[in-house]
């Protein structure tokens, strides 16, 4: 017994080793390898020198890190302190999603990227002057993932004036989107928090923590400043509540005052710890202080976490291809409560790299689609989220030219015989033209249809269908219904039928984004199906064959009477 516990508990400090060595790691030191690796696979976006200026740079949003600063956007380690080392790593390894920073773990091996680790560091001197290893944020205190958690994160969303970038409902559409920059006065968009898979630096709690406690340097994302430091959740809300009165009772003004005076003791704490001058009395209040914010700030997190699904939804292919529901009943009008019925079929979108003027940093992110059918017409909800209205062109000195949003449903003229028929070209056709559908935000309840033969030959028809459309933009998000006949007299449109896969293909644009003519965002072809309309025999065969079973049973048993008898 006593050597299987010798072995076990070799085993187990051998684990450890291997997972401090892998997780725990600190960077080499800098040689050559570092160096030719640095500038094989990272120069061209972050410059020789590390500037952030090489020849890729001027094409992408945000711009790419610029080492020479010691401006970090994620790390695990306090405001104002340098990333640790395996921070770098963890950026060099998994990317930052949402940017055009990819992955390199499986382009570089683990050596390989511990070099750059170590060559990147070199640009700034800070790493050679710390002294100590930065300080780490603690996870101490963690509040677990509940309902009762979210309520509250939900309220002091409000209370820290989250909406005002990233929106009332976390799709990054607040009122001061549209004018964010980072250190360098390059334009910053806030994150779209219903997205988490595009969240840089890990979408799961203790990392959503971090963010708000460490900032995201060099951003528009600072560490967090609560409003209301150094009261609880509970005087906080009474303080807000208190604050939006008109007029206060001789009571309430003196809770009010009482608590405001509590709030300002805490904060003139805060200078004096930023100083060094607080007294070991004035350092306890200003623990307690910061163990409510972190509270406070554990609360916020659960409720980023809860706006957004676990996963990136799967892709409109397979069991998840856009069926077309058949119904008997006139077709749902968009504020219809019959679409909540639907689950959603996910269209994902990314940036038109091939035709210039090209768009490298696409901001919406993928098209959702609805659609019920009936014995003559066909209709769709779709859905993106975009972080800006813009209606028509606009020319700003400050913010240059913003056009408008809009986006365009394809599909082929013809719809291709079986699954290994040719398609039309998926950049609008080519030899084998396309048939789409153009929606613009100026005109909300317009549908324009088009012939393409090509990304550039395009031609608005000249017989217009009957097509009744209503779009609408609300909390960062476009919803768009579109409604026509199955069948149409124009040799131009598309025919509809049940039961045939039809390939579609989208294109969209955010004006806000510099979206225009070929810059914009698209689709490769998906399919979608109208669902074949459910057949009357489904409601006789099962009384039918009831009532056959049931015959074969008194037949038996009468057979058998007969027999004993």
């Amino acid at each position: 017994m006593r050597s299987r516990n010798i072995v076990l508990a070799a085993l187990i400090l051998g684990l450890l080793s291997v997972f401090n060595l892998t997780f725990a790691q600190d960077a080499p030191e800098v040689s050559e390898k570092g160096k030719e690796v640095y500038e094989e696979s990272c120069a061209h976006c972050h410059g020789i020198e590390g500037r952030g200026d090489g020849s890729a740079a001027e094409n992408l949003l945000p711009q790419p890190r610029d080492f020479t600063r010691g401006l970090y956007k994620i790390r695990s380690t306090e405001s104002g302190q340098l990333p640790t080392d395996q921070d770098l790593f963890d950026i060099i390894t998994e990317g930052m999603p949402g940017s055009s920073m990819p992955g390199w773990e499986t382009s570089l091996g683990t050596n390989d990227r511990w070099e750059v680790v170590a060559y990147i560091k070199t640009f700034y001197e800070g790493f050679k002057e710390q002294e100590t290893p930065p300080r780490q944020i603690s996870l101490e205190g963690k509040i677990p993932y509940s309902e009762e958690s979210v309520e509250i994160g939900k309220i002091l969303y409000t209370q820290f004036a989250c909406f005002e970038c990233h929106g009332n409902l976390g799709r990054g559409d607040g009122t001061s989107a549209p004018t964010l920059e980072d250190e360098w006065g390059f334009k910053s968009w806030p994150a779209n928090l219903t997205q988490s898979w595009n969240y840089r630096g890990g979408n799961d709690i203790d990392d959503i923590y971090k963010r708000f406690i460490g900032g995201i340097a060099g951003s528009a994302m600072p560490m967090f400043e609560d409003p209301a430091f150094g009261l609880t959740i509970e005087e906080s809300k009474r303080y807000n509540e208190l604050d939006s009165k008109a007029e206060m009772t001789e009571t309430e003004e003196e809770e009010y005052n009482q608590l405001d005076e509590k709030m300002g003791n805490a904060y003139e704490i805060l200078d004096l710890m930023a100083d060094g001058d607080a007294t070991e009395e004035q350092k306890q209040i200003y623990d307690t202080a910061m163990k409510e914010f972190n509270v406070k700030s554990w609360h916020l997190a659960n409720y980023v976490k809860s706006l957004s699904p676990e996963k990136r939804p799967e892709a409109a292919i397979g069991k998840n291809v856009l069926r077309s529901q058949y119904t008997i009943n006139e077709l749902p009008e968009m504020a219809d409560a019959a679409w909540e019925t639907l689950e959603s079929s996910y269209f994902p979108l990314v940036g038109q790299i091939i035709v210039e003027p090209r768009q490298f940093n696409p901001t919406i992110d993928s098209v959702n689609v609805k659609s019920f059918y009936n014995d003559t017409e066909v209709a769709f909800l779709f859905t993106w989220d975009d972080r800006t209205h813009n209606t028509e062109v606009e020319e700003d000195e400050d913010t240059g030219t913003t056009f408008e949003d809009a986006i365009a449903i394809q599909f082929p003229v013809k719809v291709p015989k079986g699954p290994t028929a040719p398609k039309p070209y998926f950049l609008w056709g080519g030899k084998l033209p396309v048939y789409l559908w153009q929606w613009k935000a100026s005109a909300a309840d317009k549908i324009t249809e088009l012939t393409a033969k090509g990304i550039n030959n395009a031609e608005v028809q000249e017989v217009q269908g009957n097509i009744e459309a209503k779009g609408e933009y609300t909390d960062g998000q476009y919803r768009l219904w579109v409604k026509r006949a199955l069948k149409t007299d124009d040799k131009k449109d598309l025919q509809l039928e049940p039961a045939v896969f039809v390939p579609i293909a989208f294109s969209a644009w955010d004006g806000a984004n510099g979206d225009v003519g070929t810059k914009r965002v698209i689709s490769s072809w998906y399919s979608f199906v109208l669902e074949p309309v459910p057949s009357s025999r489904r409601f006789i065969y099962p009384p039918l064959v009831a009532l056959l079973s049931f015959g074969l049973l008194v037949g038996l048993r009468e057979f058998v009477r007969q027999r004993n008898t």
